[in-house]
């Protein structure tokens, strides 16, 4: 009795992952051509290709450029400071 048993559950454990898997693959590419590894590893992949690179370069330069053509602007349109009085002297 206990080996029926346990040829049940062994049979019944062979018989399920199969079954699951087969179930699953059906379902992940419902109608979707499958990808490329190397395009499912881009989305994990930090690093920038070397048109990205050298926009991200030419947007930090323009925007460097930007912020110290401001600057440089700023000063001309602020007015001057107030000359400094000398402090009065105590006894």
């Amino acid at each position: 009795m206990l080996r029926m048993r346990l040829r049940f559950a062994l049979r019944l454990l062979a018989v399920l992952p199969p079954l699951g898997l087969g179930a699953c693959a059906d379902t992940m590419t419902a109608g979707q051509p499958l990808a490329s590894s190397t395009e499912l590893l881009r989305d994990y992949d930090k690093t920038l290709t070397k048109s990205e690179q050298k926009a991200a370069i030419d947007e930090l330069k323009n925007d460097q450029e930007k912020a110290a053509k401001e600057e440089s602007a700023a000063p001309q349109d602020a007015p001057a400071p107030a000359p400094a009085q000398p402090a009065a002297k105590q006894d």
